[in-house]
């Protein structure tokens, strides 16, 4: 048997695995090629070879590829590394998105071709405070947030009403990695009040000693 003919390549699977610049193709620019299930086979085949796995959400309008579990790196610091200028504070809004449209689809909680969205008026009602920064207002700091987190294709956000739903960026990480970057984040709002403490006991300790000598 000749061995080049032992192992065909598909043209067109070729042709679709080369479009993933971004690591998320448009199901409209492409069609559902799911419904060729050789094709679909084919393209899942290339991409394995190169370490990524091909993912189909439900009620999207994109395939996107993901590095495998075992070639990826779920560390904080190896993500922040790949993605610039997120800094904790996008993360605990990362999260919290997260929890709201991708989670209960992931539990099973909801039809998981439903179009889950979370309004700015919702998360500035609910979080606004919690993210406030400087002399900004909360929502003008929320509102900053959002377009970094918007940048990076984390988020689609509609501007006419709004709307908040997921991106594709957002399918790309591994909900184990979400996991440890909320951990990241918890603990890094821990050790901040740990420091606000620390600073008040110091404060007050000066104002005891100063006391002593009035």
């Amino acid at each position: 048997m000749d061995p080049h003919k032992a192992f065909e390549i598909n043209q067109e699977a070729q042709r679709i695995c080369s479009m993933f610049h971004y690591g998320w193709i448009s199901k409209k620019e492409i069609g559902p090629i799911e419904r060729d299930i050789k094709l679909f086979r084919d393209v899942q085949t290339y991409l394995s070879l190169m370490g990524y796995e091909l993912l189909n959400p439900s009620g999207t309008d994109w395939y996107v590829i993901r590095l495998r579990k075992e070639y990826d790196s779920s560390s904080f610091d190896y993500f922040h590394k790949r993605v610039k200028g997120i800094d904790r504070r996008h993360m605990a809004l990362l999260t919290i998105i997260y929890a709201k449209l991708v989670l209960p689809k992931e539990l099973g909680h909801v039809d998981p071709n439903h179009e889950l969205s979370v309004t700015i008026d919702e998360l500035a009602y609910n979080y606004g405070a919690k993210f406030q920064q400087g002399r900004k207002s909360h929502r003008a700091s929320l509102d900053a947030l959002l377009r970094s987190l918007k940048k990076h294709h984390f988020i689609v956000l509609e501007k006419s009403s709004s709307k908040i739903t997921v991106g594709p960026a957002m399918y790309m990480l591994h909900s184990e990695m979400l996991m440890d970057i909320c951990d990241f984040v918890i603990q890094g709002f821990t050790n901040n009040l740990m420091s606000i403490m620390e600073a008040e006991d110091q404060r007050a300790t000066a104002r005891d000693k100063e006391g002593l000598y009035d």
